[in-house]
């Protein structure tokens, strides 16, 4: 009788030993839970404002102020628009080409780009 209660007393002994373990770990786990919870919602609130950063900088009024304060930079004019003809006029492949705009001749195009400029005058070029 004294060996089976010396063996139930070491066995409770273990299950009370293994029970506060369990119970040990279960804790650390919840904390570590709740130390990643805040740090997840400190994240999204840094997300948050982040964003809302993002959005104040790319504000297209707060753009337009920076480049009239820092660059020289002016609203295009029509005269600066090229027409698709006029674009490959001037930024075309080495051929020739043939029709009206030529004046019915053959112009080469890398000389047709100085002539397309001058057409368009000194404010195409601001």
């Amino acid at each position: 009788m004294r060996l089976s209660l010396f063996v139930l007393c070491v066995l409770l002994f273990a299950a009370a030993a293994g029970r506060y373990h369990a119970e040990a770990g279960l804790r650390a786990v919840e904390r570590e839970i709740a130390s990643l919870e805040a740090r997840r919602e400190a994240s999204a609130r840094e997300i948050q404002m982040l964003r809302a950063e993002i959005a104040s900088l790319e504000n297209p009024d707060r753009l337009a102020d920076l480049a009239a304060a820092h660059t020289e930079l002016r609203p295009l004019s029509s005269a600066q628009f090229l027409t698709a003809d006029d674009f490959m006029i001037a930024f075309g492949r080495n051929e020739t080409l043939e029709g009206a705009e030529s004046g019915g001749r053959e112009t080469p195009i890398r000389d047709a780009a100085p002539t397309a400029l001058a057409a368009a005058g000194p404010s195409a070029l601001n």
